[in-house]
């Protein structure tokens, strides 16, 4: 596990700007490996999960703070999941666009039982 991390941050701190991914299909790899641990992946499917749990409590309610602490609750749950299981920094603060659609599509995959780390 530990030897995943270190060739993960090789990867991503010798990329150059032209090496670093140019769309979501170049980044799609770089998410999985760095979401190699299974208990990190359940911190982020409880992550995702509680992001659409509480932006449905905001419309049904149209309580605003549901809808604030909505990123606060999620990102808390899937950081925890990289600091204190995969023992890694989370690509949210390099490629935080990518890094949500890549939150999500790794929830449904796992939902659909599709989610294969390659």
């Amino acid at each position: 596990m530990l030897t995943s991390y270190f060739v993960l941050r090789k990867v991503l701190f010798q990329m150059t700007t032209v090496e670093k991914p140019a769309n979501f299909k170049e980044f799609w790899p770089v998410y999985v490996m760095a979401h190699q641990n299974p208990v990190n992946r359940l911190f982020h499917f409880a992550a995702t999960l509680t992001s659409i749990l509480m932006s449905l409590f905001f419309a049904v309610t149209g309580k605003l703070i549901f809808l604030i602490l909505t990123p606060v609750a999620s990102y808390a749950l899937a950081w925890a999941g990289h600091f204190l299981h995969e023992k890694n920094t989370p690509l949210t603060w390099t490629y935080p666009v990518y890094s949500l659609v890549a939150d999500y599509k790794m929830f449904i995959l796992m939902l659909l039982g599709k989610y294969v780390r390659r």
